[in-house]
């Protein structure tokens, strides 16, 4: 009985450890590495907590006018975007085998994602110099806030292995210094 029992555990532990695959890559998009997206008038005045209705119909007004200037922007770059995607995303995984392909890609990028980028930068300044005369600092401070939260959201999450989730406290505890050893 005991023989059959490590057998199995023995077993189980080859199945655990023999299922540590390469990570998968994510999906590119290239409209959120331009930095385009569109802000929520409402959600971001409550975020900043503005109170008077004149200075939210101002705030939305501003807000209105850069999202049609981050549409004109997609609109007018959104084929050579969509292009620069479906490369990236059909040939990620021989791009980390060959350094050709990845120069090639890293060219492609620079000469369509970046100058789209810098004109979503520029839009973006201009967005705050006009709202840094309408709201207080305090509520500046906050839109900045809020901003970064929303660039943040678009940076892609990497991908996890099978090794990291299943032995992760394990990790920890040897961190620490074992179980019972004094922690200074």
């Amino acid at each position: 009985m005991k023989k059959l029992f490590f057998l199995f555990l023995a077993f189980n532990g080859l199945l655990i450890f023999g299922q540590n695959q390469p990570p998968k890559m994510p999906k590119y998009k290239a409209k959120n590495a331009a930095g385009i997206f569109y802000y929520d008038a409402v959600e971001a005045a409550k975020k900043i907590k503005l109170k008077k209705e004149e200075k939210i119909s101002v705030f939305s007004k501003i807000i209105k006018n850069y999202n049609n200037d981050i549409k004109n922007i997609s609109f007018l770059n959104g084929p050579k975007l969509n292009d620069v995607e479906l490369t990236i995303n059909s040939v990620g995984e021989q791009a980390f085998k060959n350094p050709d392909l990845r120069n090639k890609i890293r060219k492609m990028i620079e000469d369509t994602v970046i100058p789209v980028r810098d004109s979503v930068l520029k839009k973006e300044t201009n967005l705050n110099k006009k709202l840094e005369e309408v709201l207080s600092s305090k509520q500046l401070k906050k839109w900045l806030r809020y901003q970064t939260s929303q660039k943040n959201k678009l940076i892609p999450k990497p991908p996890q292995n099978n090794q990291s989730r299943n032995n992760g406290g394990m990790m920890q505890r040897n961190r620490m210094g074992g179980m019972g050893r004094r922690r200074f």
